[in-house]
């Protein structure tokens, strides 16, 4: 990953795309539930906006201590470097870049009941996707 003001250059998927936008995502690569979301985000991120990290990643390590966050924290994380999101509200953020219409939707109902809601699928994940163990 080399960061160049808020050019990104991705080699994390082999994807040499020069980002110019600063939406960073770190997810948990181990959870094959987490990582089939990612893949259906990336799929759908057809003007590659947003830069997709595994949280184990080398980069990703160095966002987490700059923001200092959690290490293990337990979420999909969005962040421009400068600023970060968590939870059912990063989902949220995702929804919005990529312009999907529900982030109207899941913007109706209180943060506490989405994450809530995110909680319990985060706990669940490696049942719900058969998993790897970390």
């Amino acid at each position: 990953m080399i960061c160049l003001g808020i050019y990104l250059v991705n080699f994390v998927s082999g994807n040499k795309t020069v980002h110019t936008n600063s939406s960073i995502i770190l997810y948990d690569a181990h959870c094959n539930f987490c990582s089939a979301i990612v893949r259906y985000f990336k799929q759908k991120d057809k003007t590659n906006v947003i830069l997709w990290i595994e949280n184990n990643n080398k980069k990703a390590v160095e966002i987490i201590s700059k923001l200092k966050l959690e290490k293990h924290i337990d979420s999909i994380i969005w962040t421009d470097e400068k600023n970060y999101l968590t939870k059912s509200v990063a989902l949220i953020k995702i929804l919005e870049i990529l312009n999907w219409k529900i982030r109207h939707l899941l913007k109706l109902f209180p943060t506490k009941l989405t994450d809530f809601i995110y909680d319990c699928i985060a706990k669940n994940r490696y049942l719900i996707g058969s998993c790897c163990n970390r």
